[in-house]
């Protein structure tokens, strides 16, 4: 399978729940983000759709503690003898500000791996 991916994603260090807009239903929590998208972790496997989430933030990210970003579930599998899913989202029609607020979370959050 080819990996469509285009930049590198950032590891995120902190437990950042993801939401479903519309019924506020947790989805799962943020484990890498790029500006174009991002991995969750999720309790069951999602169907490729779309989702309208709700990204809630640790500390205030350019005046906000939430970020509201459109995205399609492009991938779900669960690793062999995980409990968890993972699930790919590609976000959609983002603006210049939240593509601005995604970059910061990246950098804030940024699991830093020493070798």
């Amino acid at each position: 399978m080819k990996d469509a991916r285009r930049r590198a994603r950032d590891v995120v260090d902190k437990f950042l729940p993801v939401y479903h807009r519309e019924t506020k239903e947790l989805i799962g929590y943020l484990t890498d983000v790029t500006v174009d998208g991002g991995m969750l972790e999720t309790g069951e496997p999602l169907g490729e759709e779309f989702f309208p989430l709700r990204i809630e933030l640790a500390d205030e990210i350019s005046g906000g503690r939430h970020i509201d970003i459109d995205a399609r579930c492009v991938w779900t599998r669960k690793d062999r003898n995980a409990i968890f899913h993972n699930s790919g989202f590609e976000f959609q029609d983002i603006s210049s500000e939240t593509r601005t607020r995604i970059a910061e979370l990246a950098e804030r959050y940024r699991l830093n791996i020493s070798k």
